[in-house]
């Protein structure tokens, strides 16, 4: 929990630094019907997180891969979460295709991708600095060349930019234009915190649901600042690329046990 909170005290204040200094000056993303999209968002924030029970529960029934070692990682791996993902990414199609929004309701967009690409490399490279320093005190130990280190990449590439895409680039942006964009950062980051991560708890936990729903808020942390990062941008990019670097520096580099 203290490396939590240090990681937030320390991280809003220098994405805010890094943006400062790239001179990022985005335009609000701008959504037709915030109310509107605000009702649908609530709705596709409940199917997500009927989606990734029932694929929870599915990895744990057929025991898909041992969910208590994430350090080893293969290609099947890979698909299967390609699997969750196109479940979740066809909910929010048909969502957008609802209401005829477009790529950039969602941050995707071109503009000023240099400084983006910037903002999400300086950021992962000061946490990659910063993991090589606390990883030993924290149980970490630095992972060996392997198929099973690349793996993880890929995976953990997989996983930010389709998790930033569902959760910042869509439902942080509605909920921003309808409460505002302060109050929709906070809002999106303990609705991925909790509902994104509760069904994995769950099972971790063996079905106890207060010990599940306390471990959630580990990831707190990050999804402050992944939602912060794309507060300061207004585009996907940047919270993307820092996502798959915290996954996977935690994860697969150091090995840091949660």
């Amino acid at each position: 929990m203290l490396v939590s909170l240090v990681a937030v005290i320390v991280g809003l204040p220098l994405i805010y630094i890094l943006s400062r200094a790239l001179k990022l000056r985005p335009a609000p993303i701008t959504i037709a019907g915030p109310k509107r999209e605000f009702v649908l968002a609530s709705i596709v924030t409940v199917a997500l997180f009927l989606v990734v029970f029932g694929w929870r529960t599915l990895t744990h029934a057929f025991q898909l891969f041992d969910e208590r070692s994430p350090f080893v990682i293969g290609p099947f791996d890979i698909l299967w979460r390609a699997f969750l993902d196109g479940m979740c990414f066809i909910v929010i199609i048909i969502a957008m295709k609802s209401t005829g929004q477009k790529l950039g309701s969602i941050g995707i967009s071109r503009n000023n991708v240099g400084r983006m690409l910037a903002l999400g490399l300086a950021s992962s490279a000061i946490y990659l600095v910063l993991t090589s320093l606390l990883a030993p005190s924290l149980g970490g130990k630095l992972a060996s060349i392997s198929p099973e280190l690349a793996y993880g990449f890929v995976l953990f590439a997989l996983v930010g930019f389709s998790e930033e895409i569902l959760w910042r680039g869509y439902i942080q942006t509605r909920l921003a234009a309808y409460i505002g964009k302060v109050k929709g950062f906070v809002m999106t980051s303990l609705l991925f915190t909790v509902l994104w991560h509760f069904p994995g708890q769950f099972f971790l936990q063996s079905g106890a649901v207060l010990d599940a729903f306390a471990n959630t808020f580990t990831v707190l942390a990050p999804s402050l600042l992944f939602g912060y990062l794309m507060l300061r941008s207004q585009n996907v990019l940047p919270s993307s690329i820092f996502h798959l670097f915290w996954d996977w520096n935690s994860a697969s580099l150091w090995q840091i046990p949660v």
